[in-house]
C-alpha cells in the first residue's frame, strides 16, 4: 500500500476524530445554556458558512489545487480550537457568543477544507484504485466518528470544554504534520489559468446538472440525507419517548446504528468494487429497506435495534459505491466542484430535513411521517433501477486517459 495513501487516510481519520470530539463538546455546552433558542443557534452556526461558501471552496480547490488548502485549513482549524481552549482554560463554561463565533469560524474553514480533502484522493491513487480508496476512507470515517464521540464524552467529563477543544486542536495540527509528507503522486488537470471564480462556479454547476449520472448521485445523496437521517435521529428519539424506552433505549439503538455502519463500511472496504456499480448501489438500498421499515414501524426495542443494524450495514457498501462512482466518473478538472456540490447536498440539507421532519410530526404524528419517508426512499430506489444513467453505470479504468498523469509532469500542487 502506498505510504502517501496511508498518510492521507491517517490524517482524515484524525480529522474525523477531532470533528466528533468537538461536536460532543459544543453540543454539551450548548445544552447547558438554558435557552433552547440559543442552543439551536449555536448548533446551526457551523452549517451557515459551510453551506454559503462550500461551492466557492470547490472552485478554488479546482483552480489552485487541493493540497495547499488542506494544509492551510488544518493550521487554521487547529489554532481556532486552541483559542477556544485558551479562553475557557480557567474552568468557566463557554458563552453562547464564543460558541457561535467558533462555529462560524469552523464552518468557514470546513467550506474550503472538505472539497479539497475529498478530491485530493484522486492525486494519490491510480484511477482504477479510486473506488477501493474511497471505500477505505468511508470505513475510516465510520470508525473515527465512533471513537471521536466516545472520546468527546470522556474528555468533557474529565476537563470540560477546554480539554476537548485542546485535543481537537491537537488533532488538526497533527493532521498538518502528516499531510506535509503526503505529496501528490498524480497531477489532476486544472481549469485554464485565466478562468475566473464566477466562471468556474458556473461551469461546475452546469457540469453537475448536465451529467445524468452525477446529477442522479446528487439526488440520491439529497434524499438519503433529508429523509433517512431524520428517521435515524429525531425519529428514533421520538419513538423512544413514545415507547417508554428511556435514554438507555435510545442509546442502544444508536449503538446498533453505528455498529452496523462500521461493519458495512468494512465490507465495502475489503470487497472487490462491483463492475455494475450503479445497479449494485440500488440493490444494496433495496436490501436495506426492511431494516428502514423496522426503524419506522417496529415498537420493540430489540426489534428496532436489529432493524437499525441491518439498515446501517447496508448503507456501508452504499456509501463506498457512491463515493467511488463520484471520484471515477467525474471529469478531473471539475472534481473539487462536484465534491463541493455533493457535500452541500449532504451536510447543508440534513438540518433542513430534520427540522421539516419534526414540524410534520408535530402536525400529523410520527406514524404518517414515517410512512411518507419510507415511501420516498422506496420510490427513489425504484427510480434508480429504472434510470439507465445510474443502473448501467460502471467503474471504468481511465488511468491512461487525460487528466491523470504522474505528478512529476507538473508542479501545479
Amino acid at each position: 500500500m502506498d505510504p502517501r495513501f496511508v498518510g492521507y487516510i491517517l490524517a482524515r481519520g484524525l480529522s474525523y476524530v477531532g470533528d466528533n470530539v468537538w461536536l460532543i463538546a459544543v453540543g454539551w455546552s450548548a445544552a447547558q445554556l438554558g435557552d433552547p433558542r440559543l442552543t439551536g443557534i449555536v448548533l446551526a452556526a457551523t452549517g451557515i458558512p459551510r453551506a454559503a461558501f462550500m461551492l466557492v471552496g470547490g472552485v478554488v480547490a479546482d483552480l489552485r489545487g487541493p493540497r495547499r488548502f488542506m494544509l492551510a485549513a488544518d493550521v487554521l482549524a487547529g489554532l481556532t480550537a486552541l483559542i477556544g481552549a485558551g479562553l475557557t482554560a480557567g474552568g468557566e463554561p463557554p458563552t453562547a457568543w464564543l460558541l457561535i463565533a467558533l462555529g462560524l469560524a469552523f464552518g468557514t474553514i470546513d467550506a474550503f477544507y472538505l472539497p479539497a480533502a475529498n478530491s485530493y484522493l484522486a492525486a494519490l491513487l491510480p484511477h482504477a484504485e479510486l473506488p477501493r480508496g474511497a471505500a477505505v476512507r468511508q470505513f475510516t470515517r465510520s470508525i473515527s466518528e465512533a471513537l471521536g464521540r466516545g472520546a468527546g464524552g470522556i474528555l468533557v467529563a474529565l476537563g470540560g470544554f477546554a480539554l476537548a477543544a485542546f485535543v481537537n486542536g491537537a488533532t488538526f495540527l497533527l493532521c498538518f504534520a502528516i499531510l506535509m509528507f503526503v505529496r501528490p503522486r498524480f497531477t489532476i488537470v486544472r481549469p485554464k489559468r485565466d478562468t475566473g471564480v464566477r466562471q468556474a462556479l458556473t461551469d461546475g454547476l452546469r457540469y453537475v446538472v448536465g451529467h445524468p449520472l452525477i446529477r442522479g448521485l446528487a439526488v440520491i445523496t439529497l434524499i438519503l440525507n433529508m429523509v433517512a437521517i431524520p428517521v435515524e435521529t429525531i425519529g428514533v428519539v421520538l419513538k423512544a419517548q413514545d415507547a417508554g424506552w428511556g435514554p438507555s433505549g435510545y442509546g442502544l439503538v444508536a449503538g446498533f446504528l453505528a455498529g452496523g455502519l462500521i461493519v458495512g463500511g468494512l465490507l465495502g472496504a475489503v470487497a472487490q468494487p462491483p463492475k455494475r456499480a450503479g445497479f449494485a448501489l440500488g440493490l444494496w438500498i433495496i436490501a436495506g429497506l426492511p431494516g428502514f421499515a423496522g426503524l419506522i414501524f417496529a415498537t420493540d426495542v430489540w426489534t428496532v435495534c436489529a432493524a437499525a443494524a441491518w439498515w446501517s450495514f447496508c448503507l456501508g457498501p452504499c456509501n463506498a459505491i457512491l463515493s467511488g462512482l463520484l471520484l471515477t466518473e467525474t471529469r478531473p478538472d471539475v472534481l473539487g466542484r462536484v465534491q463541493s456540490v455533493v457535500t452541500v447536498v449532504s451536510s447543508a440539507m440534513t438540518p433542513l430535513g430534520i427540522a421539516a421532519f419534526g414540524a410534520f410530526v408535530g402536525v400529523v404524528g410520527l406514524g404518517p411521517v414515517g410512512v411518507a419517508c419510507f415511501g420516498c426512499v422506496a420510490a427513489t430506489t425504484g427510480w434508480m433501477l429504472l434510470s439507465p444513467a445510474i443502473s448501467r453505470a460502471e467503474v471504468h479504468d481511465h488511468s491512461d486517459g487525460p487528466g491523470h498523469a504522474p505528478a512529476a509532469m507538473s508542479s501545479s500542487d
